[in-house]
């Protein structure tokens, strides 16, 4: 097992060691205390002159009259130690109460209460320097997470991030590997459920949605009516497995004829590795032929997170479902997937998307990033026992890749050539107030690509939108930016060429309601 000094269960062992010498400290304090407040009493039955002996004796300066009453000073001493459950570092204090003579001046006390104060502050510093030791750098946390070849420090069995904007791997391990994705799988589930439509109406459960059932569930009974939407929330939030059976059953008429409905749509997405036999994910069912792999995975988790409701749902913290006994006030759920920004161990820009969990195929998550920048990641690991921990250092990894360039909009060379108009071409430009992102080995190699529609038919109005800039690199597009018309270009009504070009426009306006 790879060992990084920043894991949080490491820290919590230093905290711990903090937390014991805060404790020893208020012990000796405390003894000092009573310590102090014996010395005191024995004070009061002495005469004057014993008492001042005993004042001279200690080397304490006796400037006031003596008297037999201590009095006590309270000592705050603040500290901080890592919580692991919140992964953060979180402020403590103790007050320790320590009894001093009211003959004492601060300014020359060297009594054992004194002496005690002194110690504990050294403590305090002590620990102070211990917790400066426990909280790397940035540039100590990055070293960390990468080994000596500058590869990701990770321990997942399978895991892969990809860059969702044009489809590259910027890392894997594994990733073709097939294994079980336990309730992963959910997300396939959803996506073909939000895909069937009308995702208001409402499903009665029946008996065939009870079927081979076992583990997290939301509650549902027979009988039970709960809108399809909700279905989704429940599946996906909560994992719930008997929603995602309810599911099934509305959009496939029966869990087998959903199953065969996913494995279409796998084919269909590219998923060649992938091969489903239940919508939840559950493998203790399937005799072993349930089962993807993480390139599979994170390219279902992209194209789903196209989805407007899917990420809707995927990227929300908790959300009301209602049905049976909740049909009225509702009943709340919240997300499993603790990294997304603002859980417990939140990555900033994470929105999505599904953990996983069976003793077959341990621990799995599927999750999203979107930047600042406006860049799109997905990753996948599959049997990560260290999942939050490795999904960030992968995200870490995958943004180091990447720098910002500015965009050459200079296109002012070009014109788009127009055909029925009364101008046979238009001028254009491209204005994008904006920089792109490239990887940093592809900076040298990327090319600028105008590209105009096929064929621009009159009229054509200023601010049409009538091609695209395109930046090119290793023959992949990494970013676009669309051109427009910079003036208006009437049709020219005279003779058939006019109808002719009349006639097409208006069948690729049928063709495009159709679509």
């Amino acid at each position: 097992m790879n060992r990084i000094f920043s894991h949080p269960f490491h820290k919590a062992a230093a905290a711990g060691r903090r937390a014991a010498a805060l404790v020893i400290a208020a012990v000796v304090a405390v003894s000092c205390a009573v310590t102090a407040g014996a010395k005191g009493a024995s004070a009061a039955s002495q005469p004057a002159s014993s008492v001042g002996s005993a004042m001279a004796r200690s080397g304490v300066k006796s400037t006031t009259k003596a008297t037999a009453k201590a009095t006590t000073k309270a000592t705050t001493t603040s500290t901080t130690a890592y919580d692991p459950m919140n992964n953060a570092y979180r402020a403590r204090t103790a007050t320790t109460t320590i009894a001093t003579s009211p003959t004492q001046k601060e300014s020359d006390s060297t009594t054992s209460a004194a002496q005690t104060t002194t110690t504990m502050q050294a403590l305090s510093e002590e620990n102070e320097n211990d917790i400066r030791k426990d909280e790397p750098t940035a540039a100590e946390q990055a070293a960390a997470e990468l080994k000596e070849d500058g590869s990701p420090n990770i321990s997942a069995e399978s895991a892969i991030i990809m860059d969702c904007d044009t489809g590259m791997v910027l890392y894997a391990v594994n990733e073709n590997k097939q294994m079980p994705m336990a309730s992963t799988t959910k997300i396939m589930t959803c996506i073909l459920t939000l895909e069937s439509g009308d995702v208001g109406r409402y499903i009665t459960v029946t008996e065939d949605c009870m079927d081979l059932l076992d583990g997290t569930r939301i509650g549902l009974k027979v009988g039970d009516t709960i809108t399809v939407y909700d279905l989704c929330v429940g599946m996906m939030m909560y994992s719930g497995n008997d929603a995602a059976n309810t599911a099934a059953v509305a959009v496939g008429g029966s869990i087998g004829n959903f199953v065969s409905m996913m494995n279409e749509k796998a084919a269909e997405l590219g998923m060649l590795n992938t091969h489903f036999d239940t919508p939840s994910g559950l493998d203790q069912f399937s005799d072993g032929a349930h089962y993807s792999t993480a390139y599979d995975m994170a390219l279902l988790g992209k194209y789903a997170m196209q989805n407007s409701d899917f990420r809707t749902i995927v990227g929300a913290k908790s959300r009301k479902i209602y049905f049976g006994e909740y049909s009225k006030h509702g009943y709340e759920l919240f997300s499993h997937n603790y990294l997304m920004e603002g859980l417990r161990y939140g990555y900033e820009g994470c929105d999505g998307i599904k953990t996983g969990v069976t003793n077959l195929a341990g621990q799995c998550l599927i999750s999203h990033v979107t930047t600042d920048q406006g860049q799109h990641f997905v990753c996948a690991s599959l049997n990560n026992y260290n999942r939050w921990h490795d999904h960030r250092v992968l995200y870490n990894y995958a943004k180091s890749l990447y720098e910002q360039v500015s965009v050459d909009t200079d296109i002012s060379d070009f014109n788009a050539t127009v055909v029925g108009g009364k101008k046979n071409t238009v001028s254009v430009e491209c204005t994008p107030d904006e920089t792109y992102n490239i990887l940093k080995s592809q900076k040298d190699t990327v090319e600028k690509q105008v590209v105009f529609d096929r064929f621009l038919y009159a009229p054509i109005e200023e601010g049409d939108v009538v091609g695209r800039l395109q930046y090119v690199a290793d023959g992949v597009v990494i970013k676009e930016f669309p051109i427009t018309a910079t003036e208006t270009i009437e049709a020219d009504t005279n003779g058939w060429f006019s109808d002719y070009i009349k006639a097409i426009r208006d069948r690729e306006s049928v063709n495009a309601d159709k679509k």
